[in-house]
């Protein structure tokens, strides 16, 4: 099983192939959802042991923060700041095509998991951009 860095880089790759420079969301369980759903369609390397739990603030994957945090304490994605609600993947995209590269993974595929990956993103931000709407 690939250890916290490495879950943590290959996040970070297929995120910057698949959504370019889109901000990935970092908070209210979106990102926790999106891999949720796609679990079964994630590298092996990211998705081995990786472990779901309905809370009492909805979904959760139990090792995205400290996959997260791996990702800050190696340069992949910008300072952690309470406020925000997402964060900049630092890798540019050779970078990220060496990344993917390097786990057996052609850069199209790696595209293609980090744009499905986005599009799951894009559904689960709807429920709790109305909520917060509402609130």
């Amino acid at each position: 099983m690939a250890n916290r860095y490495e879950r943590a880089e290959l996040l970070a790759a297929i995120w910057k192939l698949g959504a370019q420079d889109e901000r990935m969301p970092t908070s209210h369980g979106i990102l926790d959802r999106a891999l949720s759903e796609e679990l079964d369609k994630l590298p092996r390397e990211l998705a081995e042991g990786l472990t779901f739990s309905v809370t009492g603030v909805g979904l959760r994957c139990l090792e995205l923060p400290d996959i997260l945090l791996a990702a800050q304490e190696a340069m992949l994605t910008s300072e952690p700041n309470p406020t925000y609600l997402s964060t900049i993947i630092t890798l540019d995209s050779e970078e990220a095509r060496q990344t993917v590269l390097s786990y057996d993974l052609s850069t199209a595929q790696a595209a293609a998991i980090g744009g499905r990956l986005r599009e799951a993103v894009l559904r689960a931000r709807a429920p709790v951009a109305e909520a917060l709407a509402e609130a």
